[in-house]
C-alpha cells in the first residue's frame, strides 16, 4: 500500500498546515516549540492509511504517495 511522503524542500513549514487539518488519522505532524510548529510536516507511516486526502490539501505540492 502507498503511504504519504512530504517533501520537507516543498513544505512551508506553516503551523496552519492544511494537510495536518485534513488527515483522518493524525499521521501528519510537525515537531512543536513554544507555541506554534517548526520544521516541515512529517507523516507517521505507521498511522497513515494511504487515503491521499494530503495531496489536494497541500498549497505547494509537497505530499506525494510512495
Amino acid at each position: 500500500m502507498k503511504k504519504a511522503y512530504i517533501d520537507s524542500n516543498k513544505c512551508d513549514r506553516s503551523p496552519f498546515c492544511p494537510v495536518k487539518r485534513v488527515c483522518p488519522v493524525e499521521a501528519v505532524y510537525q515537531e512543536k516549540k513554544g507555541l506554534f510548529s517548526k520544521g516541515p510536516a512529517t507523516v507517521d507511516k505507521d498511522k497513515c492509511v494511504g487515503c491521499g486526502k494530503c495531496l489536494k490539501a497541500c498549497p505547494r505540492g509537497a505530499v506525494t504517495m510512495k
